[in-house]
């Protein structure tokens, strides 16, 4: 006789489903919270655009989050922010090599201070966001492919 473990409740993997997916707009709405008391702040050049722009990317985010949720979209990220084709790839490259050197020359206007970490920060973002799109796209390729 072939005898199978124990598979995990119905009920308690709906459950996790369900917190999981609130916890994202918990976190998304604990990060506009913070930009906007450092907006408030105001305490250096640049806190109040950095955060001004955390609170309202954050607000956006959710709400599209929500959007593609109740659209029938996936659960995951990776469906979320990365494109699957070659001619979707070809545009993104573009797109955020422009915002990634918008990055490079904010960091550079501002010598020090928030901005100056937020310039860098969009950069580095921008070259994870490329790269990570590359992958996705070669290995639903390499998926294709005999």
């Amino acid at each position: 006789m072939d005898e199978t473990g124990p598979t995990p409740d119905d009920a308690e993997r709906a459950f996790w489903s369900w917190l999981g997916f609130w916890v994202q707009f918990l976190i998304l709405g604990l990060l506009a919270v913070i930009g906007a008391f450092v907006a408030s702040a105001d305490a250096r050049p640049g806190d109040y655009q950095c955060g001004m722009l955390l609170s309202l990317g954050a607000i956006a985010l959710a709400f599209l989050r929500l959007k593609h949720r109740l659209d029938g979209g996936t659960l995951g990220w990776g469906s979320f922010l990365l494109v699957d084709d070659m001619k979707n790839l070809a545009l993104v490259i573009p797109l955020f090599a422009v915002i990634g050197l918008a990055g490079l020359f904010i960091a550079h206007a501002w010598e020090s201070g928030s901005m100056h970490a937020a310039g860098l920060g969009l950069f580095v973002v921008s070259g994870a966001v490329v790269f990570l799109n590359i992958k996705r796209v070669f290995d639903r390729m390499n998926l294709d492919m005999p």
